[in-house]
């Protein structure tokens, strides 16, 4: 299920980006979901949500095999962000 401007990332249109903010991105997503955040410039980041402050969202991304040996922290600012899949 994704989420984004619209309620689905493929009725995302970039001409009401000014309508969207961290907090509507991230409004029915937990702490701890795993999600995919879309890029303007097409790409994607993959992690769990941690928190979202002012228009800063932070994902974390662990490596867990065995034992967690690395864990990244990943800050995105919302205006680079077209969806947010879950």
């Amino acid at each position: 299920m994704g989420y984004g401007y619209g309620g689905s990332y493929s009725n995302y249109s970039y001409g009401n980006s000014q309508n969207c903010d961290c907090d509507s991105f991230f409004k029915n997503i937990a702490r701890g979901e795993f999600v995919k955040v879309l890029l303007k410039g097409g790409g994607h980041v993959k992690g769990e949500f941690v928190d979202v402050r002012g228009n800063v969202v932070t994902l974390a991304n662990a490596d867990c095999y065995d034992k967690c040996k690395k864990t990244r922290i990943i800050t995105i600012c919302c205006d680079d962000i077209t969806a947010v899949e879950v």
